[in-house]
């Protein structure tokens, strides 16, 4: 009885043995499969290409040229000779001095005109060619003389007005009057007075009018 419980308690050695063999030979076995795995693993470098064909040059700044300094010659004088000139001689003439008090002056004689050639005022011939030029004068003088009236203005009335009258030889004016009315008092009134306030005219030339010039003119009113 005795044998039989002291073999029970006997750790089983072979066992034991066996076991620490058999983990062994799994942790040579594992360790040389993991080897494997890391053999056939693969391995990637990264590498970076840069290009530095088109680096930029340094520029380094470069000292200003100097001018240089020209040197200062001694300039010599030059000098001129003056130019001589040969006095010429002239020979006096003697030249009869006119007397102021005894140098008689000779007058022209003008004729004396008779007739109508007495009466001709050259300044009005040579003015008015033809008749057309004097009616042409007698109406800008009256244009010139022409008053808009302010109470025709304010109301904006319009009109125009014929007036007739007569000029006498020394350019008067008579028998001024409305020939076509502008049925606007103040316009006719304003015509009128502009006839009368140009007179007198220049004489007629007697060699284009006789007697009496009788005329008609259309005086225009309007708001500009």
């Amino acid at each position: 009885m005795k044998s039989a419980s002291e073999h029970k308690k006997k750790p089983n050695r072979l066992l034991w043995g066996m076991v620490a063999v058999s983990f062994l030979i799994h942790c040579v076995i594992f360790m040389h499969i993991a080897g494997i795995y890391r053999s056939r693993a693969q391995t990637f470098i990264e590498l970076t290409v840069r290009d530095f064909s088109n680096s930029r040059e340094r520029d380094i700044p470069r000292p200003r040229l100097r001018n240089k300094t020209p040197e200062i010659k001694d300039v010599k004088q030059i000098q001129i000779a003056n130019p001589h000139v040969p006095k010429i001689r002239m020979d006096r003439v003697d030249t009869p001095s006119a007397n102021p008090l005894t140098e008689q002056i000779g007058v022209p004689e003008i004729p004396v005109l008779a007739g109508d050639m007495a009466r001709w005022q050259p300044s009005q011939a040579e003015g008015y060619m033809s008749r057309a030029d004097y009616f042409d004068m007698v109406r800008m003088k009256i244009e010139s003389r022409k008053k808009y009236p302010e109470a025709a203005r304010k109301r904006q009335i319009e009109g125009r007005v014929e007036v007739g009258f007569s000029i006498g030889p020394d350019g008067s004016v008579y028998d001024a009057a409305v020939v076509k009315s502008s049925r606007q008092p103040d316009l006719d009134r304003a015509a009128l007075i502009a006839v009368k306030d140009a007179a007198p005219f220049p004489r007629p030339p007697t060699h284009l009018f006789n007697g009496p010039l009788k005329m008609t003119i259309t005086i225009m009113f309007e708001l500009m």
